[in-house]
């Protein structure tokens, strides 16, 4: 039976599956499929993501059932809700930066555990509400991104979660040819009041738009993924600078 399984998910090019698929392929009953699915995880040709999902390692993967196939072709699979891929591994793949990325961010309305698979961690980043996306094809499979606009404001929304301010600042500066100006300001007015101000700042700094203040009220942190100690102050924009100017830009220096 296990061989059975083996060639039957070869054969269909199998990447992620789950238990009812595996039942209805092999026909037997849902205990019969995990029994099955449980022997084929000790193997190692199967990788248990999540209760009742699995990752199938062809044996082209080697002995040990590691396999490199691109990480993202399988996010489809693994999200039931709305989605988007975002931060390192968008920033990545829209060739705004030059790291390398370790995990793919998926940005969801619903709540999921992380794991580790292929070599690479997928974490979950909860929102009330999903932002914009588009749909892009990798290895025949249609995957959510963070538009470009989108994702620029996330990363200023939550820097921590792509190396920070500096990080977004060299991708605005990367995407400024190819972003979508009037949409990115439409955003960014529905975004919060501290996006918006690290936006008009970076934008300014960067010299590729100039951007208007609504009503400055109190403070906010430039990057508040950086240590809480303030450099300089930014009357226009109502930020107390923790990064400064030049280790924002030291990137243009390469």
């Amino acid at each position: 039976m296990e061989l059975k399984a083996l060639f039957a998910l070869e054969e269909d090019e199998a990447t992620v599956i789950t238990l009812s698929e595996l039942a209805g392929k092999l026909k037997l009953t849902r205990i019969q499929a995990w029994k099955l699915a449980s022997r084929l995880v000790r193997k190692k040709r199967l990788i248990r993501l999540k209760r009742g999902v699995y990752l199938f390692a062809p044996m082209k993967s080697g002995p040990r059932g590691l396999w490199t196939e691109n990480a993202l072709a399988m996010v489809p699979q693994l999200m039931n809700g709305d989605y988007y891929v975002g931060f390192w591994a968008a920033l990545n793949y829209y060739g705004l930066t030059e790291q390398i990325p370790f995990s793919v961010q998926i940005v969801t309305t619903s709540r999921q555990r992380n794991f580790e698979a292929l070599q690479t961690r997928f974490e979950f980043i909860q929102v009330r509400h999903l932002g914009e996306w588009r749909e892009e094809k990798i290895s025949k499979r249609v995957i959510k991104f963070a538009t470009m606009e989108q994702l620029i404001l996330d990363c200023l929304a939550l820097p921590e979660k792509s190396g920070g301010v500096k990080e977004a600042c060299q991708a605005l500066w990367n995407a400024r040819n190819r972003l979508d100006w009037k949409k990115l300001e439409e955003l960014a007015f529905k975004s919060s009041d501290a996006v918006r101000r690290r936006l008009g700042y970076i934008c300014g700094l960067l010299g590729v738009r100039k951007l208007k203040p609504k009503k400055i009220a109190g403070w906010r942190w430039l990057d508040p993924s950086a240590p809480k100690k303030a450099m300089a102050k930014s009357e226009r924009w109502g930020l107390l600078l923790n990064v400064s100017k030049k280790e924002l830009t030291e990137w243009r220096e390469y």
